[in-house]
């Protein structure tokens, strides 16, 4: 029955990272002609408003989002209910986000505060594009989603190159994206009424929308601790070093954000099959986990090493001139990748567990430890020292989420069960250093032939793991 699910499951995986893998070559060409267009101090300014922007989001969801998809995957009847009373909600919430980003832009950084309602497009196009794309998930149906990441995709970069070509000052880039996010709200409400022929009413049941409230607000607290310590970094740039440093440390993460949706997209797709698995045997949820964290592992660690070892010409591709900074800043954080694929694997089983409080205590703790090093390490290092503050984090995440879930009788060895993949990533790592000199796209070609073959002579996954995947490939319905 497990290895069943865990076949459907990674075949809906595939299908939504193949479309998120398309989606951003676009999404990158997209961020290229940003940093060219705008400089390291402009873009910094764009960049610095998304965080807020991001921050604030989680004000318009409070978790609710979360408690949706493991609700109405265990029970469809709720699907109706669920989906009119957060609606509503989210209109409210977002107001209320609306409120608050002024009142923070205001006080802490003046030279946004002009952009407040353009940022705030940004958040609500934002929030209602993923709320109604979870109906995607919840049902199964992610070829959905898969049209609907390709061609926002594309509509953000045909938007991005007019605006690009009429010399568009910074602050029109985030009405850019709100429209491509618009564009998903549209095409999901479209699918859900007249493809699926669902009532999509929008309604409030005070009581109800009350207990929602009550079930996602421990989730709400630990996605907000969680978003906090992602993001403080380039708010404590912003306020200690100002905007250029947050461009040149920007661009250096766009490159961990352009792997980083992979582990968010995959376990999102598992997230309901975990649920399920969540109230049966804790055997079938163990296998879930262990094989769930084996594959992010084996896709992250490459990747790691690749970006780590490639960071000069990878910088150099996306920004010719003006970026130089990002490329040490890059290396610092490359190893953060692999850590942070995997931490996707405790955080997304402790959620369907209902271990909501767990999350919360380990994102608190995570939360201390990144204050902690921000404050102590940007002042004198500035942009390397927030690198540097990053991916320690990750390391603390990983070693918290190891441990609640050992304490919850579901051990892993962390080393052991991927020492082969490992070994293979050091395999590919060394062919990439011989030939890190060449082009870009030979280099690439080259690691992931080494690496394959790696996997394979190194046998690091087991007969059963190549079931799985071959079954997620291959099967239908």
């Amino acid at each position: 029955m497990s290895e069943r699910l865990a076949s459907r499951t990674l075949r809906n995986s595939v299908l939504v990272v193949g479309a998120r893998a398309l989606a951003k070559l676009a999404v990158f060409v997209v961020v290229v002609l940003l940093l060219r267009s705008l400089g390291a101090d402009r873009y910094g300014r764009f960049a610095a408003m998304v965080v807020y922007v991001t921050l604030l989001g989680v004000v318009a969801d409070l978790g609710l989002q979360t408690v949706f998809i493991r609700d109405v995957s265990r029970d469809r009847r709720l699907f109706g209910r669920y989906l009119s009373s957060l609606l509503s909600t989210r209109l409210a919430l977002g107001v209320l986000a609306l409120l608050v980003l002024a009142l923070v832009l205001r006080l802490l950084s003046p030279t946004l505060f002009p952009y407040t309602f353009a940022g705030f497009a940004l958040l609500l196009t934002t929030s209602y594009s993923s709320l109604l794309r979870a109906v995607f998930y919840i049902r199964g149906r992610l070829g959905y989603e898969a049209i609907a990441i390709v061609i926002e995709a594309l509509l953000l970069l045909g938007l991005t190159s007019l605006a690009v070509t009429r010399h568009a000052t910074w602050d029109v880039f985030l009405w850019v994206y709100a429209a491509s996010y618009l564009f998903t709200c549209l095409f999901a409400f479209s699918v859900i009424r007249w493809r699926w022929h669902e009532p999509i009413r929008a309604g409030l049941e005070p009581m109800f929308v009350r207990r929602l409230l009550l079930a996602g607000l421990p989730l709400a607290i630990g996605f907000t601790i969680t978003t906090i310590y992602a993001q403080l970094d380039v708010i404590l740039l912003q306020l200690f070093k100002g905007f250029q440093m947050v461009g040149w440390y920007s661009a250096a993460n766009r490159f961990v954000d352009a792997v980083a949706w992979i582990p968010q997209t995959a376990m999102g797709a598992i997230f309901p099959a975990l649920s399920m698995l969540a109230v049966g045997e804790r055997r079938q949820l163990t296998f879930a986990y262990e094989k769930s964290y084996k594959m992010l592992a084996v896709l992250a660690l490459p990747l790691a090493v690749g970006i780590g070892i490639t960071a000069d010409s990878l910088v150099h591709l996306a920004a010719p001139r003006g970026f130089e900074q990002s490329i040490p800043a890059l290396r610092i954080l490359a190893p953060s990748i692999a850590l942070l694929f995997v931490n996707n694997a405790f955080i997304y089983t402790l959620t369907a567990m209902n271990r909501q409080l767990d999350f919360t205590r380990l994102s608190l703790a995570t939360l201390a430890v990144n204050i902690a090093l921000n404050l102590v390490l940007i002042p004198p290092y500035g942009y390397l020292g927030a690198a540097a503050a990053s991916t320690l984090t990750e390391v603390a995440l990983f070693a918290g989420g190891w441990w609640l879930l050992r304490r919850q009788s579901m051990p892993l060895a962390l080393l052991r069960s991927v020492a082969r993949v490992l070994a293979s990533a050091l395999v590919m790592g060394i062919a990439v250093y011989l030939v890190r000199s060449w082009p870009l796209a030979v280099v690439v070609l080259v690691g992931a032939a080494v690496y394959g073959a790696a996997l394979v002579g190194l046998r690091a996954l087991d007969a059963e793991e190549w079931s799985i995947v071959r079954a997620g490939l291959t099967a239908r319905g």
